[in-house]
């Protein structure tokens, strides 16, 4: 295999599932205010989402390892819009009866 086939076939899904993984963690120590529903760039994070869930679960053609750490990007990312949403939902509730 060559160098650039390395780089493509190994270094990418350790930097995207690593990408992931930091989303999540960015997710659950943020401060829960500062959550923001998409728009701009962020949109980005939906297509990574539909785009590595669809060749995980759709990709005949793909080898297992592909697909794997695609489902895998596809679940960390999913898990941190969840768990972003909970805590921004939370928040708002204890605001809201802060208020009242």
């Amino acid at each position: 295999m060559s160098l650039w086939g390395t780089v493509w076939g190994v270094g990418l899904p350790v930097i995207v599932v690593g990408g992931a993984v930091a989303a999540v963690c960015v997710a659950a120590s943020e401060p829960p205010d500062r959550f923001s529903r998409p728009h701009g760039w962020q949109w980005a994070w939906v297509g990574l989402w539909i785009m590595t869930a669809g060749d995980a679960a759709f990709g005949d053609d793909r080898s297992s390892f592909e697909r794997g750490w695609k489902g895998a990007t596809a679940l960390l990312v999913a898990v941190a819009v969840a768990v972003a949403v909970w805590r921004h939902h939370r928040w708002r509730k204890r605001v809201r009866g802060a208020r009242a």
